[in-house]
């Protein structure tokens, strides 16, 4: 029996570190906001990663990981839906989501109710079309295709203005096609080959994670100067920084569980749920503050969304709530 590779955990954990980064606001947001991008890229390969194997996608397995997710799907939306209703009713207003909103919600997986939550909803949506790869072992012409969605989403989202001369609805990038299935694939291809892969010395992959991370950042100067301003900042080298990520990190082969490891395994996705509401109680917090105080919270505000939405997710776990 295979042992678990906890550095896998790891890098979820790194994921969720990411992704607190990528939404809180901070001095230094606008800087690491091209960096942070690779987070979700990164989420998804694990996916792929984790559910191929040399006989394919097990069935029982697959319905069993939608269930899942359908599950969380229903509770994460319920709880933002009052989260969003509370806040409007205190301005005196109710928030209904309009025919538009509920469009973009089942066809482009945007939640009219929780901004992040389109990750879960474009997963969902990525599973049972597997089940279809699966079972009539179209995998070959979904990696043929995955170049050709990944050039989509980089085409349509940071690259929209320069090419068509115009900016195009994040949503039109950030879903189950553009996105969903692309990097889902591209962890099922890591996955075909992780033995050759591991091979390699880690040190190529370490040099390509400080590669990528400075041409990210060029490129987003690039498009700046063109005096283009994208909602999507998922750049070329997204991709290519998740791919080194992903493989510097599994390369540790690490056996060993750990505090870290531990929490990324059964936190992670929490994290990534409940940190908005974080973010929300930290900023509302923080403005009655003093103003030394609120000038400290700008430049360390992800560490304190991270350690309490972590706190968060060990609580409700622990209490059985989740």
């Amino acid at each position: 029996m295979n042992q678990r590779n906890h550095s896998i955990d790891i890098l979820k954990f790194v994921c969720a570190t990411l992704i607190v980064c990528l939404h809180t606001y901070s001095k230094w947001h606008d800087d690491f906001i091209p960096l942070t991008r690779c987070a979700v890229p990164c989420f998804l390969m694990l996916s792929g990663f984790l559910l191929y194997s040399e006989k394919g996608i097990g069935r029982e397995r697959l319905v069993r990981t939608i269930k899942h997710i359908f599950h969380i799907i229903v509770w994460s939306t319920l709880l933002f839906a009052i989260v969003t209703e509370s806040r409007a009713i205190a301005k005196d207003g109710v928030f209904i989501p309009s025919g538009k909103d509920w469009l973009y919600c089942f066809a482009l997986n945007e939640n009219p109710f929780g901004y992040h939550l389109w990750y879960l909803q474009a997963y969902l949506y990525v599973l049972p079309l597997m089940l279809i790869v699966d079972k009539y072992k179209l995998w070959k012409l979904m990696l043929c295709a995955t170049p050709l969605l990944l050039l989509g989403n980089t085409v349509l989202g940071a690259y929209g203005q320069l090419v068509f001369q115009q900016d195009f609805p994040v949503e039109y990038m950030r879903n189950f096609l553009f996105t969903g299935i692309p990097y889902f694939m591209v962890g099922v291809f890591l996955k075909m080959h992780i033995h050759k892969l591991l091979t390699v010395n880690r040190l190529l992959y370490l040099g390509g994670i400080i590669l990528f991370s400075i041409t990210t950042v060029m490129e987003k100067v690039m498009i700046l100067r063109l005096e283009y301003t994208p909602d999507n900042e998922n750049y070329i080298s997204t991709t290519l920084l998740a791919v080194c990520l992903f493989l510097f990190v599994a390369s540790f082969l690490n056996t060993k569980d750990s505090t870290i490891s531990s929490i990324g395994e059964k936190d992670s996705l929490y994290i990534y749920i409940f940190h908005p509401l974080i973010i929300l109680i930290l900023a509302k917090l923080s403005s009655k503050m003093p103003e030394a105080f609120q000038t400290f919270y700008l430049w360390t505000a992800p560490l304190f969304v991270l350690i309490l939405t972590t706190i968060a997710s060990i609580a409700l776990r622990k209490t059985k709530l989740l």
